[in-house]
């Protein structure tokens, strides 16, 4: 195609529109990081990781310091700032993100009862992917130091089922063991593509 011949050349700016973003995102402790390193490197493509996880696990424990509204919007704000940067620099068109602002503001309603306008209007600002992964939820949860949502796991993963599905954006729920995952996300992908991936 003659927008791959031309991309060594193309401005960064005019690449980051053009990038595939393809975002894997789903409940807690449902795979989204494994298989999102596992699409980047098969794509040999950026990896942009889950920004909330990073901020959570700086952040001192929500027993002492619970959740501030602005908090969340930061954390949307950031992953938004880090899809970009990534998307400058993809040499090929493709780049996986670990998670995305859409995701925050779900979160944002586990925590406070209510979205925000805020964190919606940093979701709203995010360029549209070009596909969403959903990992699904058929493994056990794995507890960690910062996990707290594994009792509305299911809840929270059909909740992201139903607003993915309202976005009109081709996405897929994968299930199975991480090798069945990562085969069944590069078939959706070549399918939309139409490019042989591997």
């Amino acid at each position: 195609m003659i927008v791959e011949a031309l991309w060594p050349v193309l401005p960064p700016g005019f690449r980051s529109r053009m990038v595939r973003r393809v975002i894997v995102t789903g409940a807690e402790s449902t795979g989204t990081t494994t298989l999102a390193l596992g699409l980047a490197e098969i794509l040999n493509c950026p990896y942009v990781p889950e920004y909330g996880r990073e901020y959570t696990e700086k952040r001192p424990p929500v027993a002492s310091n619970p959740w501030r509204s602005e908090e969340l919007v930061e954390i949307a704000r950031v992953q938004n700032e880090l899809e970009e940067e990534a998307a400058r620099r993809s040499d090929n068109r493709w780049l996986i993100g670990d998670t995305d602002a859409m995701t925050t503001a779900f979160w944002h309603e586990r925590y406070f009862g209510a979205y925000s306008d805020a964190v919606d209007a940093v979701a709203n600002a995010q360029i549209r992917p070009y596909a969403y992964i959903l990992t699904g939820d058929d493994i056990n949860f794995e507890a960690d130091n910062i996990r707290e949502g594994g009792d509305e796991r299911h809840e929270l993963q059909e909740k992201l089922r139903t607003a993915i599905r309202a976005t009109d954006i081709p996405w897929i729920e994968v299930h199975g063991g991480v090798d069945e995952r990562l085969t069944q996300a590069i078939d959706f992908l070549e399918t939309q593509s139409g490019q042989k991936i591997r």
